[in-house]
């Protein structure tokens, strides 16, 4: 009876973890606002991100009439150029942390239709200084906005900010279930070697699940835009790496838990004998 409640324990305890990290992640590189900038901050210095964004702009500046289609070419080509040189420059990852929080506070309003972002502050950084390549002047449109989600994904983004509480939660049950683990098993060196293969469980299909399977959902999704596609794809992207840095932890914490417990039993073994 006690070997059964430890496994049941022990389940619940992998199943709890595999929910849980991903949570806490989420909690403090999304849900919270200066995570998620300092989180984001990373994609300014992403070429493909720049170019896409250059596209972009030159683009928007003809359906405007801001821009001759004439020159949409040569203005997404200048455009481009300045965004690679401009992102060591003071102003550049401000003016993109500034257009993330605007996008953060945004997403997580009250407010409802499609999920959008104002990249003013990045488009008047980089059309300052590509007005001498062109014959034109370029004036950006104080209403810059693009979209990057639907109502849907809005208010799946309105869940995420539950994920604190959740994360917590299911952080207490890890605690729990795997002290009940423990405290029930009818050999302790075993039970915490077991842990520690629940360690490597969970690292494993958290792994799997953020470098496999969200990156193919991003891919399914139909968006308005290739900005807003590669942005989303990159944010996977780079999310999928820092969580790797968690997992790394967790899995180095199982196999450490695996080596105490087997040479604990062995050392109990021997003097049992």
């Amino acid at each position: 009876m006690r070997s059964f409640s430890s496994l049941v324990a022990w389940l619940l305890t992998v199943l709890a973890g595999i929910v849980t990290v991903p949570l806490l992640w989420v909690s403090s590189h999304v849900a919270q606002e200066d995570g998620y900038v300092e989180f984001s901050s990373q994609l300014a210095m992403d070429d493909e991100l720049q170019v896409a964004f250059a596209d972009y702009l030159a683009d928007d500046f003809v359906q405007r009439g801001v821009l001759p289609r004439r020159l949409e070419d040569v203005a997404a080509s200048a455009l481009a150029a300045v965004a690679r040189t401009t992102t060591n420059q003071p102003g550049f990852v401000e003016a993109w942390e500034q257009t993330q929080r605007s996008l953060h506070r945004s997403a997580f309003s009250d407010a409802s239709g499609p999920l959008t972002v104002d990249v003013s502050p990045m488009a008047q950084f980089v059309t300052d200084r590509v007005d001498k390549d062109l014959p034109v002047s370029l004036r950006v449109p104080q209403d810059l906005t693009v979209s990057i989600g639907s109502a849907s994904d809005r208010d799946r983004l309105q869940a995420v900010s539950q994920s604190t509480t959740f994360g917590l939660l299911g952080l207490l049950v890890v605690i729990v279930a795997g002290v009940t683990s423990l405290l029930s098993a009818r050999s302790r060196p075993l039970a915490v070697a077991a842990l520690g293969v629940g360690a490597l469980v969970v690292a494993g299909v958290v792994r799997f699940a953020s470098s496999e399977i969200a990156p193919r959902l991003v891919d399914e999704a139909k968006d308005e835009n290739a900005f807003a596609r590669t942005v989303q794809r990159l944010l996977v992207d780079r999310a999928s790496d820092s969580l790797a840095g968690w997992l790394e932890w967790i899995a180095i914490g199982g196999a450490v838990a695996i080596v105490v417990g087997l040479v604990a039993r062995l050392a109990t073994g021997r003097r049992a004998s």
